[in-house]
């Protein structure tokens, strides 16, 4: 009997998976972390055992990636065993494995979560049993479930204390002008943690309000460009970006009657939709809850990613 192990030791966790739409923002996610090779295991295999985490997370109401790299699950997966049955008119390969999940908040590298399942696998060739065995996860499994819903409930307690925390690191970036650090991190914190979330989307106002304040200038001179080169409705679209609270609103305002009168009907209907919402609390606030989504999955999408992994190989 020939006995094999593949041991997998997560080292270093800085990984990040972006969403594509600001949906996701404010909802519990993990990023899948996969390495890019494991001994024993082929590009294929690794692949399979990809889209099976990604199931046991979606099957369990958990988005399988996010914009924030934070909480990452994370397998290890070990074949114990390796035995050749002989048979009829082929050999038969049958291993024996065993694959671990892991739930982990990479910054202070907390384990929120474990399980593992054994598993079996047959096939011609240890190589064909081996992605049998991987086939063979049960996605829907209720270990799984209970193992997301361990983590989840881990997560949303984490937050809980760390609240008061979080909120004075974001101060800390908005003192120090770091506006796009500020609304990431406060964007991170998920709907979930009903006792501090209110106060984060406040903050998150108070913050995204001194963002448009900085940019005032920039947005001015861009829009006074643009109108120099007859591009009115450009000018326009510029200008819509400047908040009601920013310092140069009214001058966004002044710019902006210069510009009305030399598009064309439609586009005017356009602009004066959009004053209108400025003038409405209720779809103002959504406005900046939607801009502040747009800047922190724009601050995410810029961290750089890497993954370290180590094997050991008994």
């Amino acid at each position: 009997m020939k006995k094999i192990y593949f041991t997998l030791i997560v080292l270093v966790l800085t990984f990040s998976s972006f969403a594509q739409t600001t949906s996701v923002i404010g909802k519990i996610a993990l990023s899948v972390v996969m390495p890019e090779n494991v001994d024993g295991l082929n590009i294929s295999q690794i692949s399979k055992l990809q889209t099976k985490i990604s199931q046991i997370v979606t099957i369990s109401g958990l988005g399988a990636s996010g914009y924030n790299s934070n909480f990452v699950i994370y397998p290890k997966f070990a074949i114990y065993e390796s035995n050749i049955v002989e048979g009829g008119m082929q050999n038969i390969n049958i291993v024996t494995a065993e694959l671990s999940l892991f739930i982990k908040q990479v910054d202070n590298n907390l384990l929120f979560s474990t399980v593992s399942k054994p598993l079996k696998g047959s096939g011609r060739t240890k190589e064909l049993a081996i992605t049998n065995a991987i086939s063979k996860i049960p996605t829907s499994d209720p270990e799984f479930k209970t193992f997301i819903a361990t983590g989840k409930k881990r997560i949303i307690q984490y937050y809980e204390t760390k609240c008061m925390d979080i909120i004075k690191k974001s101060d800390s970036y908005v003192k120090m002008q770091q506006y796009e650090q500020a609304l990431g991190l406060l964007m991170s914190v998920p709907e979930e943690v009903s006792s501090c979330y209110n106060q984060i989307q406040d903050k998150a106002i108070e913050a995204y309000k001194a963002y448009q304040t900085q940019r005032c200038s920039e947005l001015i001179q861009k829009a006074k460009t643009t109108l120099a080169s007859n591009n009115y409705l450009g000018a326009l679209n510029i200008l819509s970006q400047i908040d009601p609270s920013a310092t140069c609103f009214n001058e966004a305002q002044s710019l902006a009657q210069n510009a009305e009168g030399k598009v064309n009907a439609e586009e005017k209907k356009q602009w004066d939709f959009q004053m209108k919402k400025y003038n409405d609390a209720v779809s103002l606030e959504k406005q900046r809850i939607e801009a502040i989504k747009e800047i922190a999955i724009s601050y995410y999408k810029s961290q750089p990613t890497s993954v370290n992994y180590n094997y050991i190989v008994r």
